[in-house]
């Protein structure tokens, strides 16, 4: 759907973010732990991986049915 070289820049920012993202919540998951407890964190968590799961739904490009030559205009 998108040129190599834009797929190659996105899929390096998902890596990035997502190793960052990683590390930060290495450090912050056991004060946030102690600071709000286990049912608010994991309600977060829960409500943060919903809300990327509707993000990528809404935004989504549909292909079925779609031939290459008509994605690639």
């Amino acid at each position: 759907m998108f040129p190599t070289e834009v797929r190659g820049k996105g899929a390096g920012f998902a890596g990035a973010f997502a190793k960052v993202g990683a590390v930060l919540m290495a450090f912050l998951f056991p004060a946030l732990l102690a600071d709000i407890g286990v049912n608010l964190l994991l309600g977060v968590l829960i409500a943060t991986s919903l809300l990327g799961a509707w993000v990528t739904l809404q935004f989504r490009i549909e292909t079925t049915g779609v031939s290459l030559e008509e994605i690639g205009r």
